[in-house]
């Protein structure tokens, strides 16, 4: 059995001396000080970054889908930003000439809003109007008509938004356009916000998206967040993958039972008639090939089950790797 190591009179009075030397730095009575900025106090930690980050790069994915089928272009969003700042700071980020949009939460009974630059505004608006999206940036506000054809891509932005929030803030309810002055007075110049900073591009044009969201939004979000400790799991996803499953099991797919001949000679087949046996080739013990939709599945042996044709499976085909991509 191995004793135990045990330390001599040195090594002991080695150790008190340096825990002595450590303590000599300070004078009796004195503190340790160090600078505190209370600019940095309620700042997000590492761990809310990281959750936070999670939950809304997923919201970006689900919202490339959406937009991309609803405007059918090429479409991507990405999240590139998180951060905590007040709101007069994220004042002066916008343009003069901007596009912003209000939505109510609820469950919380507050506001928050959603900031798209106009290089994509207007080339969204051509897209829907049949174009191409090739467009220059205008420096006027937008019309009625244009106001109203943004709606629906707004809708799509809150409702994508209320699916990744699904857990904590239930339903949105879009509000409308802010103007300029009503843009200033939206919330307080001093109160903290949330800024999530999405870039998105569409056709050959780039610009940002972004939410903002007051202090009483953020912080049942973050309180939401540090509770569940599966936060980095991908819900939504896991959820549109849930309900896509369960519609599928009531979706028809064509089964068909066939073999796999050598060649046959086109006289051959020509020259067929009522009561003859063709030879395929094949041995009676060479298994079916069952195909789903078109593409082999299983091996299978043809069967009667009653009155019925069937097939009794015996092992699943594999796979290759170009049918997996395609």
């Amino acid at each position: 059995m191995r004793m135990p190591r045990v330390l001599n009179q040195d090594e002991i009075d080695a150790m008190v001396s340096a825990a002595r030397d450590q303590s000599d730095h300070l004078q009796p009575g004195q503190r340790s000080i160090k600078p505190c900025s209370f600019r940095q106090a309620g700042q997000l930690t590492g761990g809310q970054s990281r959750a936070i980050s999670a939950l809304h790069e997923a919201f970006a994915r689900s919202l490339t889908q959406s937009l991309g089928a609803y405007l059918r272009v090429v479409f991507e969003v990405t999240l590139v930003s998180v951060e905590q700042l007040a709101y007069s700071a994220f004042l002066e980020r916008v343009p003069e000439v901007t596009y912003m949009m209000s939505f109510h939460v609820p469950q919380m009974n507050a506001a928050a809003a959603m900031q798209i630059d106009h290089s994509l505004v207007y080339p969204l608006v051509d897209i829907l109007l049949g174009g191409t999206g090739q467009c220059e940036a205008m420096t006027r506000e937008v019309s009625e008509i244009e106001e109203q054809i943004m709606d629906g891509v707004a809708r799509i932005i809150v409702h994508e938004l209320a699916v990744a929030w699904a857990s904590f803030a239930g339903d949105l309810e879009l509000e409308g356009r802010q103007p300029p002055a009503q843009i200033q007075r939206f919330l307080a110049p001093t109160e903290k916000t949330l800024c999530l900073s999405f870039e998105i591009k569409l056709a050959e044009t780039k610009g940002n998206l972004n939410l903002v969201l007051p202090v009483s939004i953020s912080n049942s979000l973050l309180r939401k967040l540090s509770s569940d400790t599966s936060y980095g799991k991908p819900r939504t996803v896991n959820y549109s993958g849930r309900r896509l499953t369960e519609a599928m099991m009531e979706c028809p797919f064509p089964v068909m039972l066939s073999l796999t001949a050598d060649n046959i000679p086109i006289q051959t087949l020509l020259s067929l008639s009522p009561g003859e046996v063709c030879n395929l080739g094949v041995t009676a013990r060479t298994p079916a090939s069952l195909a789903i939709a078109g593409r082999g599945a299983f091996d299978a042996h043809p069967v009667r089950s009653g009155r019925r044709r069937a097939a009794h499976i015996t092992e699943p085909l594999a796979i290759s790797q170009e049918e997996r991509r395609q």
